[in-house]
């Protein structure tokens, strides 16, 4: 699951990043994690996009990853509808 959405997007759609997800060792004392849901925006040359700003962050358990994806994949379509009414912070 790490990098969902990380793949250069269209300019004003939203992508997904899950850099911060459980996957090694290292997150054996951890409890919960994050996804950010960022907007790709054009580059300054004019060619290609980038990654903007996060716009809305999911928290969640460790335990649980499928769940804060699917939720984040949920906002992002509602970002990408313009539709979401939700917090900058959400829990799954």
């Amino acid at each position: 699951m790490k990098g969902t959405g990380m793949a250069s997007g269209t300019p004003g759609t939203h992508g997904i990043d899950g850099a911060c997800a459980p996957g090694s060792g290292s997150w054996a004392s951890q409890q919960t994690f994050s996804v950010g849901i960022f907007e790709w925006v054009p580059k300054a040359g004019g060619k290609g996009t980038k990654r903007g700003k996060v716009k809305v962050r999911v928290k969640g358990s460790v335990s649980q990853q499928e769940l804060v994806f699917a939720k984040a994949r949920e906002i992002a379509a509602q970002l990408d509808a313009r539709r979401y009414t939700g917090g900058k912070s959400v829990t799954a």
